[in-house]
C-alpha cells in the first residue's frame, strides 16, 4: 500500500479556503488551461506563473512547486499534506531550501491548481515564492528557545511575511527581495546577506527593537548589507521595511536583470543618498518619525508539551544530550552518542531540547515526512521548523525522551549525525532540475561525503561549513562559506570540462565576510583538492588556530599555489572522465552563443522589452477582471515603462530611473514623430497611472492607454531592421532599407600603442550590446572614410563589438590592449558607407 494512503495516517484537518484565495487559484487554473491549449504562449504565461511560486525546470513540460514557509514554521498537519501532494503529483520527495521553503519537482502544469487548493486548505501557499517579489521571510530555527536570544523573533517574522503577502507594494519589484530576522548576536539567519536584515537588540533602558541593515546579497556580485538604522522601534518596523521596498521599487534597474537587485541601487547612489531617499519615502508614504502606534503581531502557537519527568537543569542523565557544537572528542562513541552530540541542543527552557533531523541536501521522502509529522506530535507539540541549512528540527522535546526519539528516527533512516555541522554539506539542486544550473552540485556533495564523514569529522573543523552552488547565483550561499564552490564550464580544445570556482574564508558570525575566489578546479579534482587544503591547514597551523583564521592569515596567493597541481586537466584522450560531471552519464556540454552578435543582442533586448510590456498588460487585464484595481494600474504603468525602455535601446540608452526613462523617451523618440502624437510628454501622462483612483472604470481606461502605447511601440520596432533605425509614423508603411550585407572579416593591423589622431570614444564599463549600439550611432554621424577610436573592456566587449562592426561593413584597422594588464582595449574603426 502506498504510504500516504495508509489507514494508520491521521486524517488531515482542513479548513474552507477564503473566497479571495479561491478566486486567485481559479484565475491561475484558467490561465494554465489556456496555456496548455495553446491559446496563450508560455512566454506570456511565465511571469504570471512565477508570481504564484511555480518555476520551470530544465526538463520541458514539468514544473517545480515552491511552498512558502515563513520563518520555517510548519505543523505536523501541514507536513502530512505536503507529503500527500509530493507522493500524488511529484516524485515522492520534498526538498527543503536555504530559504526554509519546501519544493516539489516534476509536477505537471495541469496538476498545479489542485496542489494550490489542497495547500490552501491547510493554510499554506506558493504565492510569491518566486518572481520579482518579497520572497520567503526567514528566521533562526531556534527562535523562542535559543538561550542567547534577545527576543523571540517568530511573531515579528510572521507579521512581516503576511503583511507583505499579496501586498500591492510587492507585486512588480525590479527583482527578488529577501528579508531575514535573527534574535541573537550569532545571527543564525544571516541578516548581512539580505536586502533587509533585522537583528534583535536591547537598549540600556530595556527597550527591544531591531538593528536594520540593507543592501546585502550574494549571486555573481556579492555585497554585505550596510547599517540603515542602529535601532528600529517595534512600532516602526513595518513602515521602515515598506520605505526600503518603495525606494527599491522606484529606483531599481528593470532593464538588466543582472543589475536589478537593490545592492546595485546602493552602488549607484551611494549609501548616504540611499538613506536620504529612504527617509523621504518613509514620510511620503504617510509615516512619521517617530510613529507611536503599537505593532499588532501575528502569534505562532508553540506552547510546550507537559513535561512529565523534568530532569535536573535540563540534562537527560543517561539519555542526556550534548551542546550541539561538535567539539567533544569522538573516541568510541555509540551511534546514539554521536547523534546526540551533534544533533541535539539545550533550550533556554529547563528540561527541554531541540533535535535536528539531518536531511541529505535537503531531501525528504513523503514516507519520511509522514513519520516526522507523527514524531512531532508524539514527542512535542506538533510543530516543526525547517532550517536555512536544509534540515528540520523538532523543538520542545522532553530531555529524557531523547533516546526514544533517536531510535524512532533511526528506524526510518533519519538519524544521521552532523546536522548543521561541516559534514552537513549545503547544495542547490544544480543540473538535477534547475534550468540555470551548470554543474551537478548534488553529485559533488555526495563525492565530498568521503572527505567529511558524518559524525566523525575531527573537532579541529568545528565551525567550518561547505556550500556548493551549481552556478554563480549562489542559491547555496557559497560566498559566505568557509569552503564555497560554484559551478562553471571551461573549454579545453574540442571539449568542455565541468569546473568549480573555490571560494575560501567566507562567514557570517555577527559580521559578514565574503570568501575569496582562490582557484578554479576541475570537478573531478575537487575532493582531492579539499583534502589537500585540510592537510595543509593541519601541517602549517598555529596553536589553537581554526581553519577560517588559518585561511585569513595564509592568504589567497599561498593557498592558490598549494592547489595549483589540482587545476591540471588531462586531455580528453588521456582521461575522458574529467569531461563528465559527477554522476553524469553523458559528456559535459555548455551552450556557446559565439561572438559577433551585438546587433542581435540589441534586437533581443528590444524584443524582450516589448514582451515584458505584453506580460504586464496581460496581468493588468486579469487583475481588472478580478477587481484588483490598484495592482492592475501598477501593471499598466509597468507596461508603459517596459515599452519605453525597449525603444530607448535604439538610442544606446539604459535609463536607471522611471523619470529619466520617460524624459529621454520624449526627447529622443516621441518628438521625432516615431509614435503617435498622443504619446508625447509621456512623463506627465504616465504620472496619472499611479494607483490613486482605483475604480474599475479608471483602471480600464489606464489599461487601454497603456495598451495603445505598447502597440505603437511594437509597430515602430516591427518596421526596424538590424540597423536599429526607427521611422516616423508617416513613413512606417514604406519599405525599410535592407540590412547591410556582411563582408568578410578584414585582417587586423596591430600597431604599437600610439596616438591614432582619431577622436576617442570611451566605452569602458559599458556592457554588450549597448556599447555596440553607441558605437553604431556615433559612426552614423561621421562621413565615409573617417576613423573613430573606441575603448572597450576585455572579455565580451572586445570579442563581440569588433566582429559586429565588421559584419556591418566597417573596417577595424587596429585592435590592441590599452595597458599591459590587458583589462581594456582600443579599436580603430574606419567608417564604410553602406
Amino acid at each position: 500500500m502506498n504510504p500516504v494512503e495508509s489507514p494508520m495516517i491521521p486524517k488531515i484537518v482542513t479548513h474552507p479556503i477564503p473566497p479571495a484565495i479561491l478566486e486567485e487559484i481559479e484565475t491561475f487554473e484558467a490561465e494554465a488551461e489556456r496555456t496548455l491549449s495553446g491559446e496563450i504562449s508560455t512566454d506570456l504565461f511565465k511571469p504570471f506563473r512565477l508570481q504564484y511560486g511555480i518555476y520551470g525546470q530544465r526538463q520541458s513540460g514539468v514544473q517545480m512547486v515552491r511552498i512558502k514557509i515563513p520563518f520555517g514554521g510548519i505543523t505536523a498537519n501541514q507536513l502530512r499534506r505536503v507529503a500527500e501532494l509530493a507522493d500524488r503529483y511529484a516524485t515522492g520527495v520534498g526538498h527543503v531550501t536555504t530559504r526554509q521553503d519546501i519544493q516539489m519537482h516534476f509536477v505537471e502544469l495541469k496538476d498545479v491548481p489542485s496542489i494550490m487548493r489542497r495547500l490552501a486548505e491547510v493554510g499554506l501557499t506558493t504565492r510569491e515564492a518566486c518572481a520579482n517579489t518579497v520572497r520567503n521571510v526567514t528566521a533562526c530555527h531556534l527562535a523562542g528557545v535559543c538561550p542567547g536570544e534577545v527576543v523571540d523573533v517568530t511573531p515579528y517574522a510572521k507579521t512581516v511575511a503576511y503583511h507583505l503577502l499579496r501586498n500591492p507594494l510587492n507585486q512588480s519589484l525590479p527583482r527578488k527581495f529577501k528579508i531575514a530576522f535573527s534574535g541573537c548576536k550569532h545571527d543564525c539567519a544571516l541578516t548581512p546577506i539580505h536586502d533587509i536584515g533585522l537583528l534583535a537588540v536591547k537598549r540600556a533602558d530595556g527597550e527591544i527593537g531591531f538593528r536594520m541593515v540593507a543592501g546585502g546579497g550574494l549571486g555573481s556580485a556579492p555585497r554585505v548589507a550596510q547599517l540603515l538604522r542602529e535601532f528600529t522601534p517595534m512600532e516602526e518596523l513595518i513602515p521602515s521595511i515598506e520605505a526600503v521596498i518603495k525606494v527599491f521599487d522606484t529606483l531599481g534597474n528593470r532593464k538588466n536583470r543582472n543589475k536589478a537587485r537593490m545592492k546595485f541601487v546602493i552602488d549607484k547612489l551611494g549609501f548616504d543618498e540611499f538613506k536620504r531617499r529612504w527617509k523621504a519615502a518613509y514620510v511620503t508614504m504617510g509615516h512619521t518619525l517617530p510613529k507611536n502606534e503599537t505593532l499588532t503581531l501575528l502569534q505562532h502557537q508553540d506552547d510546550p508539551p507537559r513535561l512529565i519527568m523534568p530532569t535536573r537543569n535540563g540534562a537527560a542523565d543517561g539519555n542526556g544530550h550534548g551542546n550541539g557544537n561538535g567539539t567533544h572528542a569522538i573516541g568510541h562513541e555509540t551511534p546514539f552518542e554521536m547523534w546526540k552530540r551533534t544533533n541535539v541542543v539545550k533550550q533556554k527552557q529547563d528540561g527541554y531540547v531541540t533535535a535536528a533531523i539531518k536531511l541529505f541536501m535537503g531531501d525528504i521522502t513523503s514516507e519520511q515526512m509522514l513519520f516526522v509529522a507523527d514524531l512531532a506530535e508524539r514527542y512535542s507539540n506538533g510543530n516543526l521548523r525547517t532550517t536555512i541549512n536544509q534540515n528540520m528540527v523538532i523543538r520542545w522535546i522532553p530531555a529524557d525522551m531523547v533516546l526514544n526519539l533517536y531510535e524512532d528516527l533511526a528506524s526510518h533512516r533519519l538519524a544521521d549525525p552532523g546536522a548543521e555541522l561541516v559534514e552537513d554539506i549545503i547544495a542547490c539542486p544544480g543540473t538535477d532540475t534547475c534550468g540555470l544550473g551548470i554543474t551537478s552540485s548534488k553529485g559533488l556533495a555526495r563525492a565530498l561525503a568521503e572527505v567529511f564523514p558524518a559524525g566523525r569529522v575531527p573537532e579541529d573543523l568545528a565551525g567550518v561549513d561547505v556550500k556548493i552552488s551549481g552556478c554563480h547565483n549562489s542559491c547555496a550561499q557559497h560566498h559566505i562559506s568557509t569552503i564555497g564552490l560554484h559551478g562553471v564550464g571551461k573549454r579545453l580544445g574540442d571539449h568542455v570540462a565541468p569546473h568549480y570556482e573555490l571560494h575560501l574564508g567566507g562567514s557570517v558570525n555577527g559580521v559578514a565576510k565574503i570568501g575569496q575566489m582562490t582557484v578554479k578546479l576541475p570537478a573531478k579534482a575537487v575532493p582531492a583538492a579539499i583534502s589537500h587544503l585540510i592537510d595543509v591547514y593541519r601541517r602549517d597551523r598555529r596553536e589553537n588556530e581554526n581553519l577560517p583564521k588559518f585561511i585569513a592569515r595564509i592568504g589567497k596567493v599561498k593557498l592558490k599555489d598549494e592547489l595549483i597541481p589540482y587545476t591540471i586537466v588531462p586531455s580528453y584522450q588521456e582521461d575522458p572522465t574529467f569531461y563528465y560531471d559527477w554522476e553524469g552519464e553523458e559528456e559535459f556540454i555548455l551552450e556557446d552563443l559565439g561572438p559577433g552578435e551585438c546587433a542581435g543582442g540589441a534586437l533581443e533586448m528590444i524584443e524582450n522589452g516589448i514582451l515584458e510590456a505584453d506580460q504586464e498588460l496581460y496581468q493588468a487585464k486579469l487583475l481588472v477582471d478580478k477587481h484588483q484595481y490598484s495592482v492592475s494600474v501598477n501593471k499598466s504603468y509597468r507596461a508603459v515603462l517596459a515599452a519605453a525602455k525597449a525603444m530607448l535601446v535604439t538610442e544606446g540608452l539604459e535609463p536607471s530611473t522611471d523619470s529619466e526613462t520617460f524624459i529621454e523617451f520624449d526627447n529622443r523618440i516621441a518628438q521625432k514623430g516615431i509614435i503617435p502624437a498622443q504619446y508625447r510628454e509621456l512623463n506627465k501622462k504616465v504620472g496619472d497611472l499611479g494607483p490613486k483612483d482605483t475604480t474599475g472604470e479608471s483602471a480600464r481606461e489606464k489599461m487601454m492607454f497603456a495598451k495603445g502605447f505598447v502597440d505603437a511601440c511594437r509597430a515602430a520596432t516591427e518596421q526596424m531592421g538590424k540597423d536599429l533605425k526607427l521611422a516616423p509614423v508617416q513613413e512606417m508603411a514604406a519599405s525599410v532599407k535592407e540590412v547591410m550585407a556582411s563582408v568578410a572579416p578584414i585582417a587586423i593591423e596591430v600597431k604599437p600603442t600610439a596616438p591614432t589622431g582619431a577622436p576617442v570614444y570611451d566605452l569602458r564599463g559599458v556592457a554588450c550590446p549597448i556599447n555596440y549600439v553607441k558605437t553604431k550611432l556615433k559612426l552614423e554621424m561621421m562621413d565615409a572614410g573617417e576613423k573613430l577610436e573606441v575603448w572597450l573592456d576585455a572579455g565580451e566587449p572586445i570579442k563581440n563589438v569588433p566582429m559586429s562592426l565588421k559584419n556591418d561593413g566597417h573596417k577595424v584597422l587596429i585592435q590592441e590592449a590599452l595597458e599591459p594588464e590587458a583589462s581594456h582595449y582600443r579599436i580603430l574603426v574606419e567608417k564604410v558607407e553602406g
